[in-house]
């Protein structure tokens, strides 16, 4: 949509938790439905692919935690550099260049998009722990996949954190002079 004057207007939103929370419903229920079917023919679940996504998880994390301290450099800092004569930060929320709003947009994308992808694969490796938890029982093999199931989960709930806090921590804040103009 655009207006003529200043071109498309945006069209990220964040991401619903009711987003989330279907994605996760879908992924526990397709889960369930082919593991109680298909297990035997299911390749051994392994624990590398749960450390796979807590590296991910962590690497979204340090991205998340990096934005938000550039989006949000702490007061004192400017005090710190009014005192030294130095040249201070840039202002609350403000970017050096286009190429840095642009890296934030793509860090937003990616916090949007690695979010739902958690949360599918978060319904999934919950859905196949509920299933191996009321197998264990009956199955050896399924008494031995249920530890790595529950890292898989636990792994992919991270990563939905990791990417749900990169998502907000691209949030730019309100410029100064913007909380100073009269708004009705």
């Amino acid at each position: 949509m655009s207006d003529g004057n200043h071109g498309p207007t945006p069209s990220l939103r964040p991401t619903a938790p009711s987003t989330l929370a279907v994605a996760a419903l879908v992924g526990a229920a397709l889960t369930l439905l082919l593991v109680a079917r298909y297990y035997q023919q299911a390749p051994d679940l392994g624990w590398y692919n749960s450390v796979v996504v807590l590296a991910l998880a962590a690497l979204l994390a340090w991205l998340a935690w990096t934005t938000r301290r550039t989006l949000r450099p702490k007061k004192s800092s400017f005090q710190t550099a009014a005192v030294d004569g130095s040249d201070p930060s840039p202002a609350r929320g403000r970017l050096d260049g286009p190429e840095h709003a642009l890296q934030i947009a793509r860090f937003a994308v990616l916090g949007k998009a690695a979010s739902i992808a958690g949360a599918a694969f978060f319904g999934a490796y919950l859905g196949f722990t509920v299933w191996l938890a009321v197998q264990a029982g009956r199955l050896t093999a399924a008494t031995d996949d249920l530890p790595k199931a529950v890292l898989g989960t636990v792994a992919c709930a991270a990563l939905t954190a990791a990417a749900v806090w990169l998502e907000h921590s691209c949030r730019i804040p309100p410029q100064d002079d913007d909380d100073r103009t009269d708004r009705p």
